[in-house]
């Protein structure tokens, strides 16, 4: 089960029917010929029948009904009683039986309905259940308790929009124990949409009517984690644990200690010397790891994983989640070791993906080929594993042999955004521009999010000597319009109808190079790039006092870039200021000696590279 799964199940509590014994309680209000409700006369056969219910006596309730309907067949109410009857018997064919005959009589009747929905949601046919407590809510006219029971079912088929619409206007019921149920029903709605703010609200709304409810406490603990009020889960779950040791609750507190950063090492200690059987144990020391590393905790989380290994020895995966703590934790040799434990225990792609990680960080280079091509052999269907190889080979400047395997994953994955990306980075890593561009203008149409192959496709064309690409200029600059208040998209487009223009000594398109170079810098205050492109945009235009300002800012803000302190040194002689013009000279040339070169740029662009492509790829571990 998943964390979501736990926690929706949690906040939603135990409850399978709200309206238990609903039907029950109007089913002898129903009036036999109609809808109108009417009180069973004292004595009568149905209130006798209901008394017994009342007393739990099931089985002289049958016998009555039973007796009753032998001359009153067409009785529904009755018959509706005798179904709830047989229902609360276990004997849940026969209750449908019975339903079914009021409803082949009378179609819209909603006791009926309702109750059959019952008997289906609690045998766990929750899509019959569903349509059969829509027919009864439309019925009903919209009866809230009807309409309660009919959302518990949609959001247990996780119909989470459906159930807020049946939901919708209802109050709760008047009973502390009635409003409980409604409020954690409405906060599980809520988790589902996605919005656990709502959720952890309708959870406090439950536990102000029981307050001294530790299972209604510990639900509205974890609701309230959910919603990262990492305060009020540990003030609701730090009495629990303290008086009762309740892991579940001691899991709670370690999580919300954890996302505000506190010391949480007590509650670890206390979570690890608990009592537990076997089964217990393995499960409590696999959600303190998970706990652990999705907080960064690596190290920590190494000591729940071996005692989950000692536990049960046989189980690959916590071997592999052994082996991935021990890597990220920098511990490479006991990593090393973890892994090649698991992979005795049976080899697969993602253990030999692992094991190419591993091998890379040790510095065994060729070991760490050897495993990721092993990746690509047990799963060469598989994305990730190809493009894990094609890295360890542009890490180490093999660009051809990783176009080889790029080109290779391309034939099986002609959609693939990243293959078409790395294919791209490689063509410039490579020192092949144009084909560079080709790639990666695929790559921003492949993608569902192209942000990333549209900033390499800019990057690539500021560098180039010659004039940009003009598929490139158009393909960032659509971009750019269709995401106005995206400031590096406007700066890539400014800048690029700059260079093709000032390339071409074509001024026509200057009043839209500089609204988006102004743009950009609006959007982007603090950086750099946007003055110093406007700097270069006025000079150009030979507008030398906003030419200045935006120079100046841009010299300020990235005082060792050498280019910035020669533009503002030139603008400075032109307009006839002598000494500023030294300086910027001066500084230009301090600059210059520590300015990287083009191999030194494309090694960090490459680095950028390789971190994106690893976090973009598919289950990235």
């Amino acid at each position: 089960m998943t964390g979501f799964a736990i926690l929706w199940r949690l906040i939603l509590g135990a409850s399978a029917s709200l309206f238990f014994g609903f039907s029950l309680a109007i089913a002898t209000q129903q009036n036999p010929s109609a809808s109108q409700a009417q009180k069973p006369p004292s004595g009568g056969p149905l209130w006798e029948a209901q008394s017994s219910l009342a007393r739990g006596n099931v089985a002289e309730a049958i016998r009555i009904l039973s007796g009753y309907l032998q001359t009153h067949g067409r009785d529904s109410a009755a018959r509706v009683l005798l179904g709830q009857a047989y229902a609360s018997a276990g004997q849940n064919e026969r209750a449908e039986e019975e339903f079914h005959t009021v409803l082949r009589i009378a179609p819209d009747n909603y006791v009926a309905l309702a109750a059959l929905g019952e008997v289906y949601e609690g045998t766990g046919q929750l899509e019959k259940a569903e349509a059969m407590l829509a027919h009864a809510a439309k019925a009903s006219k919209g009866a809230p308790q009807i309409r309660t029971e009919w959302a518990l079912v949609l959001a247990r088929l996780h119909k989470y929009q459906e159930a807020q619409r049946a939901l919708a206007g209802l109050s709760p019921p008047a009973d502390p124990e009635g409003g409980i149920v409604f409020h954690r029903l409405k906060a599980s709605v809520a988790l589902g949409l996605g919005n656990p703010r709502a959720a952890a609200s309708e959870m406090e709304k439950a536990l102000a009517l029981k307050s001294t409810d530790p299972e209604l406490a510990l639900a509205t603990a974890a609701a309230e984690l959910q919603s990262e009020n990492w305060q009020r889960a540990a003030r609701l779950a730090e009495p629990l644990f303290s008086h009762m040791r309740d892991p579940q609750a001691g899991l709670v507190l370690l999580e919300a200690q954890l996302g505000m950063h506190a010391d949480f090492l007590q509650t670890l200690e206390l979570l690890r010397s608990a009592q537990l059987t076997s089964a217990e144990e393995l499960v409590l020391r696999q959600r303190l790891a998970e706990l652990l590393i999705a907080h960064g905790k690596f190290s920590e989380s190494i000591e729940e994983l071996k005692a989950a290994v000692s536990v049960d020895p046989r189980r690959a995966d916590l071997q592999f989640n052994l082996a991935l703590a021990q890597f990220r934790a920098g511990r490479l040799d006991d990593a090393l070791e973890s892994a090649d434990t698991c992979k005795g225990l049976g080899d697969n792609a993602e253990l030999e993906d692992l094991l190419g990680d591993i091998q890379e960080s040790r510095g065994d280079n060729l070991a760490a080929a050897r495993n990721y091509q092993a990746a690509v052999a047990l799963a060469p269907n598989e994305e990730k594993y190809r493009l894990s190889l094609a890295v360890e080979l542009i890490r180490h400047n093999s660009f051809e042999a990783a176009k080889i395997v790029l080109k290779q994953a391309e034939e099986l994955q002609p959609k693939s955004w990243r293959i078409e990306l790395a294919l791209g980075m490689v063509e410039f890593f490579a020192g092949t521009d144009e084909e560079a561009t080709r790639f990666l203008l695929h790559a921003s149409e492949l993608a569902p999010q192209p942000e990333p192959a549209l900033k390499y496709l800019a990057d690539i064309q500021m560098d180039r000597v010659s004039a940009p690409d003009p598929a490139a200029v158009a393909k960032l600059c659509g971009y750019s319009d269709r995401q106005p208040h995206d400031g590096q998209m406007q700066f890539y487009c400014g800048a690029l109808l700059f260079r093709r223009d000032y390339a071409a000594g074509d001024k026509t398109h200057a009043a839209e190079i500089v609204r988006r170079l102004r743009a950009s810098v609006g959007l982007l205050p603090t950086y750099a790039s946007p003055h110093c492109q406007m700097g270069r945009a006025y000079r150009w235009l030979e507008r030398w006092q906003e030419a200045l300002g935006e120079s100046e800012t841009c010299a300020r803000q990235d005082p060792d870039s050498a280019d910035a302190h020669y533009r503002l040194a030139q603008i400075y002689q032109h307009m006839g200021q002598p000494q500023q013009w030294q300086k910027e000279m001066k500084l230009y040339v301090a600059a210059s000696k520590r300015i990287a070169d083009e191999n030194a740029r494309r090694d960090a662009t490459m680095k950028t590279f390789l971190y994106t492509i690893q976090k973009e790829a598919p289950n990235h571990k």
